[in-house]
């Protein structure tokens, strides 16, 4: 839902939502249903009412990476067991 209330505010393609919420593409599927059904009309209808705020926007962490690195004794062997269990 956030990230279809925020391409209603903002006005965004689907991919820029995407990048910017880090939501699926399911949103899209979702709010393409929700419209052809008349389920997102609905649902402006019912917030007809609710007063409006403005929303802060999100403060969102920098780009990071992140990186792994695997431990070859927990590897299994190739019958099947572990290295590291015992005899």
């Amino acid at each position: 839902m956030d990230a279809i209330f925020y391409k209603a505010r903002t006005g965004k393609s689907w991919p820029e939502v995407i990048k910017d919420t880090g939501a699926t593409i399911q949103a899209s599927k979702h709010f393409n249903a929700w419209t052809s059904d008349d389920t997102w009309t609905r649902v402006n209808a019912a917030l007809s009412d609710v007063e409006q705020a403005p929303l802060p926007e999100p403060q969102l962490l920098p780009p990071m990476v992140i990186e792994g690195r695997v431990d070859p004794s927990a590897m299994l062997h190739p019958e099947g067991r572990s290295r590291t269990e015992c005899r």
